[in-house]
């Protein structure tokens, strides 16, 4: 287990981890239904779902002491419903195109989704040289904000609505569903926000989060995805965090080897100016598809 102040110092500075290998076990049959899957969504055509603005009252305050306004980008399938929801929840530098192709991958699949813009809110569009300019545990708080919306629209079931996360948005889901990793991340960014006894989400999926403390408090089941060789959020971090022993709700870890930091953002290639690499892994991609449909599925239908 790393110390506190070792996680401190790898959070500034990006420095690399070594992972033990991981095991490719299914990798051909997962990236051919994943195959079939990307398919099936391409033929669909992109346009075949739009994004409605929307925004509603949080219950955090701005720096002027205001509760911020929340906005996002809604898109439903088409029907009446009640259908399941997911709040999706944007990494550092904001909703990104990769961010959409999810929401409507994820539309397809019959669910409502709301991108939460967690940034523009609060005069910020891009964080990722301060991290800390929009606090985890904020964020974690707009998800519930989110997660009351939702829940109060006539074509969503407001008891099947999950969090999945990217990156920073990772982290806050982390925090959203586990005390533990707020508390954590609140001994080192110090805000006047209590933790609120809130109704838990139904299920939880966090891309390459940070995870910085035990996560076998979940109060839903967790689905973590990362990459193996991932130098910003190492993957390291995650494994030593996992539950030992039987959680109260399923956690599942899976770590794709040579992988790096947004492997399903497609066709990204590029090096931060902190040194953190960020590389699209179409085989992760792919598996990660099939992992977060089944998952949904099974704890959202």
């Amino acid at each position: 287990m790393f110390s506190r102040s070792r996680l401190v110092r790898l959070i500034g500075k990006g420095e690399p981890i070594i992972i033990t290998k991981m095991v490719k076990k299914h990798v051909a049959f997962r990236w051919s239904l994943a195959s079939i899957t990307i398919f099936a969504i391409w033929l669909l055509g992109s346009s075949a779902f739009s994004a409605e603005a929307v925004s509603f009252k949080g219950t955090t305050k701005t720096a002027n002491y205001v509760l911020v306004k929340l906005t996002g980008k809604l898109t439903r399938p088409q029907g009446n419903g009640p259908f399941p929801a997911v709040v999706l929840m944007h990494g550092c530098a904001g909703i990104l195109k990769y961010n959409e192709v999810w929401a409507e991958r994820l539309t397809t699949w019959g669910y409502v989704t709301l991108q939460l813009d967690s940034l523009g809110p609060r005069g910020q569009s891009d964080i990722c040289a301060n991290i800390y300019d929009v606090a985890f545990q904020v964020r974690a708080r707009d998800a519930y904000d989110a997660k009351a919306y939702l829940g109060g629209l006539p074509f969503v079931d407001r008891n099947r609505i999950a969090v999945m996360g990217w990156s920073h948005g990772g982290i806050a889901t982390l925090c959203s569903v586990s005390n533990s990793n707020w508390d954590a991340w609140t001994a080192l960014i110090r805000t006047d926000l209590p933790r609120k006894k809130e109704d838990p989400f139904r299920a939880a999926v966090a891309f390459y989060p940070y995870c910085i403390e035990e996560l076998k408090d979940s109060n839903a089941p967790l689905l973590i995805l990362a990459g193996e060789l991932d130098n910003w959020c190492p993957a390291a971090f995650c494994q030593d965090n996992m539950p030992r022993g039987k959680p109260r709700n399923e956690i599942i870890l899976k770590v794709y080897p040579g992988a790096h930091h947004c492997f399903d953002w497609e066709g990204v290639d590029l090096v931060t100016a902190d040194g953190h690499r960020v590389l699209y892994n179409r085989e992760a991609l792919a598996d990660s598809i099939v992992q977060v449909r089944e998952f949904l599925a099974k704890h959202l239908k």
